[in-house]
C-alpha cells in the first residue's frame, strides 16, 4: 500500500507540474484576448521568455516575428492595436464576437447571436460560486472567451496545491467545463479569429490557442471524458 500511495505522491507531482504550465498558457491567452498588449511585449527580455516558454508552432514563430518587426517599426506595434479594435470591439466586419452566447445561440439566419443568454448566465453563476474576482479593467460579460480561460487557468491553479481529495474534483471540474463551454465555441472562435485577423501578431495567437486547445481537448475530453453530471453542485471550496 505505501508503494502505491508513493507512486500516487509522483504523479501528483508530475501533474501539478503540468498544471502550472497550462495555467501560465491559459492565462496567457486570456490577457491578450481580453485588451490590447502593452509595452511589455516589445521588451526584449519578456520577448526571450517568449521564445523559450511557448510551446513550439507556427503560431509561436508567427507572434515573435511579429513583435521582432514592431521593435523595429513603431507603426507595427500600433497596428497591433488597432487590430485588436477591430477584432474585440468595435462593430465591423472584422468582429470576431468572442462571446460563448453569440455562437451556440445563433440568429435564424445564421448570423451571431444576441449576448447574455444561457452560457452566460450559467457562467455569472459559476464565477459567483468560486467567488473570482479579476484585473482592473476586465469589464466583461462573463461568457467572454477571455473569462472561460482565466477560469479554465484558475482551475488549473487550483490543482497545483490540492490535496488527493480534492485533486479529482478539481481535474472533473476541468473535464467538465471545458467539455461544455470551450469545446462547444472556442475552435469555431479561433478560426474566425484567424480569418479576421489583419496582423500577423493575431494570427499567430489564433493558431496558437488553436493547438493548444487541440492539445486540451485530447487531454481532457478524448482521454478523460465521463458525465459527471451538473457540475454545479460542488466546488473545491466545498
Amino acid at each position: 500500500m505505501e508503494y502505491l500511495n508513493s507512486i500516487y505522491s509522483l504523479d501528483l507531482i508530475d501533474n501539478r507540474e503540468e498544471n502550472i504550465s497550462r495555467a501560465v498558457l491559459y492565462n496567457l491567452f486570456a490577457s491578450l484576448l481580453a485588451r490590447k498588449t502593452d509595452d511589455t511585449w516589445l521588451n526584449p527580455d519578456f520577448q526571450r521568455q517568449l521564445l523559450f516558454g511557448l510551446p513550439e508552432s507556427e503560431g509561436k514563430v508567427e507572434i515573435l516575428g511579429a513583435l521582432k518587426k514592431a521593435l523595429k517599426k513603431p507603426e507595427d506595434y500600433q497596428e497591433f492595436q488597432l487590430d485588436f479594435d477591430q477584432l474585440f470591439i468595435v462593430p465591423g466586419p472584422n468582429l470576431t464576437f468572442p462571446y460563448e452566447s453569440c455562437y451556440t445561440h445563433r440568429n435564424v439566419d445564421g448570423t451571431f447571436g444576441r449576448l447574455w443568454q444561457e452560457p452566460a448566465q450559467d457562467m455569472q453563476r459559476i464565477l459567483k460560486e468560486w467567488k473570482l474576482e479579476f484585473a482592473e479593467g476586465w469589464n466583461l460579460i462573463p461568457d467572454h472567451i477571455s473569462v472561460e480561460l482565466f477560469f479554465m487557468a484558475e482551475l488549473c491553479h487550483r490543482c497545483t496545491t490540492a490535496e488527493k481529495s480534492q485533486y479529482q474534483a478539481l481535474r472533473n471540474w476541468q473535464i467538465n467545463f471545458f467539455n461544455k463551454h470551450l469545446r462547444v465555441w472556442g475552435f469555431e472562435f479561433v478560426e474566425c479569429l484567424t480569418e479576421k485577423a489583419q496582423t500577423d501578431f493575431y494570427r499567430g495567437v489564433s493558431k496558437l490557442l488553436r493547438e493548444f486547445l487541440t492539445e486540451e481537448k485530447e487531454g481532457l475530453v478524448l482521454n478523460n471524458y465521463a458525465d459527471f453530471g451538473n457540475y454545479s453542485s460542488s466546488n473545491s471550496n466545498d
